[in-house]
């Protein structure tokens, strides 16, 4: 059994760590709290707001903490989306990017598979999951496709056994 002080610590150690430490982010699973751990496709294709292909156009430096204005907080990513393959979204969209070592890592130019979750009037991508970086995401997309037949053949027998 975990002691919950314990545990509290080495969350706050992490925590601690993604203030200095912004090239990747620590995952950790859900249930037992050992990094490392990557969303399973099926899970994320399902609760994705929108999953697209796009190209980064653009990166905004945000500094939002008054306290110190030279610190950059967060970051606007311009992106043109160039296939939908879930999800009613715009041909542009602005995906905020946390300043921490969740933040999925993006450069101008670059093309990527987004998975694509909105939390009130932002979205954003959980670098975590299964984003990825083109040409090597054509593989995701290939998954992506057979995880969406496969749920909508699911769902289509699920209402023909009513």
């Amino acid at each position: 059994m975990v002691n919950v002080k314990t545990m509290i610590r080495v969350l706050v150690l992490l925590g601690q760590g993604s203030l200095i430490c912004t090239a990747n982010a620590v995952c950790l699973d859900p249930k037992t709290f050992v990094s490392g751990y990557r969303i399973p496709l099926a899970s994320e294709v399902g609760s994705a707001d929108a999953i697209v292909a796009g190209r980064v156009l653009s990166e905004r430096a945000l500094s939002e903490d008054p306290a110190d204005p030279e610190v950059v907080t967060a970051y606007d990513v311009t992106v043109k989306v160039i296939t939908r393959l879930k999800g009613d979204v715009p041909d542009m969209l602005i995906l905020r990017n946390e300043n921490t070592s969740a933040r999925y890592p993006m450069s101008v130019g670059e093309e990527h598979i987004l998975f694509v979750s909105r939390e009130r009037r932002q979205a954003w991508v959980d670098s975590c999951g299964n984003s990825s970086l083109m040409p090597a995401g054509r593989q995701v997309v290939v998954r992506i496709q057979a995880e969406m037949r496969n749920a909508k053949s699911h769902a289509s027998s699920s209402s023909h056994a009513r």
